[in-house]
């Protein structure tokens, strides 16, 4: 194994497990609590989303474990050679990395316009100085179940991709 193969791993094996940690992390856990606290949760997301900028956080670390997936999955299959992604190593590594890269166009594609679509809704909420109108709580409502629905989508193909990597090796 030459030099570029171990940072490529490197890379792809570290973001992706930042990747998928902060999945699991914000889906489970950071987002159904935000959701529970309603109206009080506006400064803590505020500070994940602009402050921390986090949605910068998940595309960085997405595009680079794709980007050096893509790599090694050239490499490994000798420029997509047909009779090695035929094989178990090669289907399981070619599960794992379609289940990834639909998770990191989904990801990168759905999540960020629905948060602004929250965060817009929030800036009318508190522009009008009272209480959310029934129409604001249930856009509100939608775009939560949207983005709940994206995050676990993307996270179970991510844990998809996951046990396809992980098993490969031994398949092949």
């Amino acid at each position: 194994m030459d030099l570029l193969h171990i940072v490529l791993r490197l890379v792809h094996i570290g973001s992706g497990i930042l990747w998928v940690g902060g999945s699991v992390l914000f889906f489970l856990f950071i987002e159904p609590t935000g959701t529970e606290l309603g109206p009080d949760a506006e400064k803590f997301m505020q500070g994940l989303f602009v402050k921390r900028r986090m949605p910068i956080y998940f595309l960085v670390l997405s595009s680079l474990t794709v980007l050096a997936g893509l790599i090694l999955f050239w490499i490994d299959s000798n420029g997509l050679q047909a009779a090695w992604i035929g094989t178990s190593l090669g289907l399981a590594l070619t599960i794992g990395g379609i289940a990834a890269l639909i998770a990191f166009v989904a990801g990168n594609a759905l999540i960020p316009p629905n948060v602004g679509k929250l965060a817009a809704i929030g800036a009318a909420i508190k522009a009008g100085g009272g209480p959310p109108s029934q129409a604001q709580l249930g856009e509100l409502q939608a775009v939560q179940a949207r983005l709940r629905t994206i995050g676990l989508v993307d996270t179970i193909l991510l844990a998809v991709a996951v046990i396809a990597m992980v098993s490969a090796r031994y398949l092949g």
